[in-house]
């Protein structure tokens, strides 16, 4: 059986991705790894003689360029790299022919033979895991319930496929839909590629495992259901936290460190960005400890301060997540067909003479609720405002306003401010 796994990063990840194939090389030396870059590598970046199974995306997957151009640009880093992961699976299977394939995102760690995904996919020919497992009247993780519903019920960090028809089909129907539908976006119920997958046990039941073997993808939104066991051998095994009932223990085969800052990682620092007040497991120390150990033994240093390339517009002005929603309603208009990223072209042109090209506009794509000081008494100052707006336009039509204001929180909804033909005829976007 020939197998392959491969993971999709930025430049600046490839020491985290390289930390990840030491470990399956560790535990799996038949599987072979490849590392797909998502942006593009630049004489100014110092990186010469990169190894041969570090692939840059651009040049060999089945995209046309002016795509690319428009998919990079109106992608936000995350969303452009999960939407290029069916498009990495078929040039794969094409110029690989491999039986078997398994995606992994770059901040995962294996501690076991991936023997145990690979046996499954020669009865199945999609393989899945859940974020979570366990049903409870009183939800106990960290993640609330909301986000998981949000983000979908499978974790798209892990990914196994056959290769044969029907996942071949499956690829297909995904690649069509990630072309313009990979944003991460609440209002439009898009979360990147990974809740496209919630569709698969409707279209595929016989074909897909969803695997609830507690030792795969293992992550912070279920460290609360999951312990982990260290053998008086070494060996690290899984069972399940708090149900007695379910005394199975399964071996530790990966996990998924996703959401950690890893620079801090390098100094025995855990940083956990992407879950609130998330209390890390005592027992998942020691795996932390390995996790912090590869890192210092990989190259993640020499990758890590590395910017994005399509950040940055030709001329290396930064692109702010605004400009790219605003490009993202012209192009679904059929307004703009040139490269966005070139400063010479009518994109960049209209931004600028609308007064958006600004170096706050970049800093404002990282302001939220969390981070922005005395909210409190910032929201008390609006609520005030509101009131006044209440009392001078009534009930029905200060209702009415939130209702629209929510939608024009959506950058698409004020292209009028880049092209005055919105000014005259406009559809407003849901």
């Amino acid at each position: 059986m020939k197998k392959i796994a491969f993971t999709i990063c930025a430049k600046n990840y490839i020491g985290l991705a390289q930390t990840l194939e030491s470990s399956i090389k560790k535990h799996s030396e038949d599987v072979e790894f490849l590392i797909f870059v998502a942006d593009e590598i630049s004489s100014s970046d110092g990186l010469t003689n990169l190894p041969e199974n570090v692939i840059i995306s651009k040049d060999v997957l089945a995209i046309p360029t002016q795509q690319w151009h428009e998919m990079a640009f109106k992608y936000d880093l995350t969303e452009f790299c999960t939407s290029i992961k069916p498009s990495c699976f078929k040039y794969i299977f094409k110029e690989f022919n491999p039986d078997v394939c398994i995606y992994f995102d770059p901040d995962i760690l294996t501690f076991n033979s991936l023997d145990i995904i690979f046996n499954q996919l020669n009865n199945y020919s999609i393989m899945v895991t859940p974020h979570i497992t366990t049903i409870e009247e009183n939800y106990s993780g960290s993640l609330n319930e909301r986000n998981l519903l949000y983000s979908g019920m499978f974790n798209l960090g892990f990914l196994g496929l056959k290769n044969d028809e029907t996942a071949n089909i499956m690829l297909d129907w995904w690649a069509e839909r990630l072309k313009d539908r990979c944003y991460q976006n609440v209002m439009e119920n898009y979360f990147t590629d990974q809740k496209w997958m919630d569709f698969l046990p409707s279209f595929f039941p016989d074909e897909l495992l969803i695997s609830t073997d507690l030792g795969l993808n293992v992550a912070p939104w279920n460290f609360y259901e999951r312990q982990l066991i260290v053998e008086k051998d070494g060996r690290l095994n899984i069972k399940h936290r708090f149900k007695e009932d379910i005394g199975r223990q399964y071996p530790l085969t990966f996990i998924h460190f996703s959401g950690f800052n890893y620079k801090a990682f390098l100094n025995n620092e855990l940083i956990q960005g992407n879950i609130k007040n998330l209390e890390l497991p005592t027992d998942f120390n020691v795996a932390f400890s390995e996790y912090a150990t590869e890192l210092r033994k990989s190259n993640i240093s020499k990758y890590i301060d590395l910017t994005y390339s399509y950040n940055f517009f030709s001329n290396l002005s930064g692109v702010s997540i605004t400009y790219r929603r605003l490009y993202r309603r012209l192009l679904e208009d059929g307004k703009i067909k040139t490269n966005p990223f070139d400063f010479k072209n009518p994109f960049y042109q209209a931004l600028k003479k609308s007064g958006l090209i600004n170096k706050k506009m970049v800093i404002v794509d990282k302001t939220n609720v969390a981070n922005v000081s005395d909210t409190e008494a910032k929201t008390i100052k609006i609520n005030k405002l509101f009131k006044i707006v209440f009392k001078i336009i009534g009930p029905e039509r200060f209702f009415l306003l939130t209702r629209l204001m929510r939608l024009y929180s959506k950058p698409e909804n004020h292209v009028y401010l880049i092209d005055e033909d919105y000014l005259k005829k406009f559809k407003i976007r849901n």
